[in-house]
């Protein structure tokens, strides 16, 4: 019973960081295509990761599909905002 608790507990981390988030002007949404690009779901633009200013902001579980996700923010040239909540890290660096 206790891992239960802990796993809402986490989701909930997840949902606040989320909303938090957005008040802070991250409002866009990313999904990552491949090892090398993101693409906006709002304009549908697509970006290199290399161009893209990405920071690893918390991890937690998803109860949806029983999966930890990690928060990034994303920020673009032109100051554009928002997230990526992915099962595996994005960082340049470690992108190939």
């Amino acid at each position: 019973m206790k891992n239960v608790k802990t796993c809402k507990k986490l989701n909930r981390t997840l949902t606040k960081w989320v909303i938090d988030l957005h008040g802070k002007g991250y409002i866009n949404d990313f999904l990552q295509l491949n090892n090398q690009r993101l693409r906006c779901l709002q304009n549908s633009e697509d970006f290199p990761i290399s161009d893209l200013n990405i920071n690893v902001i918390d991890q937690g579980f998803d109860q949806l599909t029983r999966t930890y996700k990690y928060i990034h923010t994303i920020e673009t040239m032109d100051g554009d905002k928002g997230l990526l909540v992915n099962e595996a890290l994005c960082i340049p660096q470690l992108v190939n």
